[in-house]
């Protein structure tokens, strides 16, 4: 069970940054429509449409992020089912060491993103920031 959870945890990590890497491009792709057919946007002369913006984050919040759900909830009842009580308690416990893991890597990449932006926007700002 704790085997087969690693390989859980990376694929619901895997499916959620596809659901986000999804929806951020209808997204760009809405603004660049809004920005295209109304230039006054970017000049603040005119407001976008704030609501086609939040329709498309809720539609893929609610539809891009079922297959993570489903695995999150399947995943005990099938274990539970095919290896009873101590394949659930593996996959649990193997569940809790690889997201430890898993974010303690998200965090140190996360920081080293807004790093090599800070780097890229401003570069005599990390002078100060060390």
């Amino acid at each position: 069970g704790s085997v087969r959870c690693v390989q859980e945890t990376d694929a619901f990590s895997a499916l959620t940054v596809q659901a986000v890497g999804e929806a951020a491009n209808e997204m760009i792709g809405e603004i660049k429509h809004q920005v295209e057919t109304n230039p006054a946007i970017l000049r603040f002369e005119a407001l976008p449409d704030y609501e086609r913006c939040i329709a498309i984050s809720t539609k893929a919040s609610l539809s891009k992020m079922v297959a993570p759900g489903a695995l999150v909830i399947l995943s005990p009842i099938v274990f539970g089912t095919l290896f009873g009580p101590q394949g659930v308690a593996g996959l649990l416990a193997g569940a809790i060491v690889s997201g430890v893991q898993m974010a303690i890597s998200s965090s140190n990449s996360g920081g080293a993103w807004d790093l090599s932006l800070i780097h890229i926007s401003e570069p005599t700002r990390l002078l100060s920031i060390s």
